[in-house]
């Protein structure tokens, strides 16, 4: 499944999902991120809010939360922000929220 980018959300902030095909006919493999560089990310950019490790603080705990494994809600709220959480389109680059999620994808 991956989530169709364009400039602008839609305005009834719905997020457009679909199951793109290879060649082979095959959907393809789930991108994953690089963990160690997603801690570093993370450390530099998120830490303040989530806290260490990801255990929370002023934002929710990242560390076993649900939404990790949740596409289409992890997307929007990184997109679109939530509560306090500010919407990091444009700030962040979709790769460099890969390995964040990688990363917060190993902790126990």
């Amino acid at each position: 499944m991956v989530v169709e980018k364009s400039s602008a959300l839609p305005l009834d902030g719905a997020i457009q999902v679909s199951e793109k095909k290879n060649a082979s006919g095959m959907a393809p493999a789930r991108p994953v991120g690089e963990a160690k560089m997603g801690e570093e990310l993370y450390n530099a950019s998120c830490i303040v809010c989530h806290g260490p490790r990801a255990t929370g603080g002023i934002g929710p705990r990242l560390a076993n939360n649900p939404v990790l494994s949740n596409d289409q809600a992890f997307w929007k709220i990184v997109y679109e922000g939530r509560h306090v959480m500010p919407p990091l389109k444009g700030v962040i680059t979709e790769e460099q929220m890969t390995d964040i999620r990688t990363w917060l994808q190993t902790l126990r």
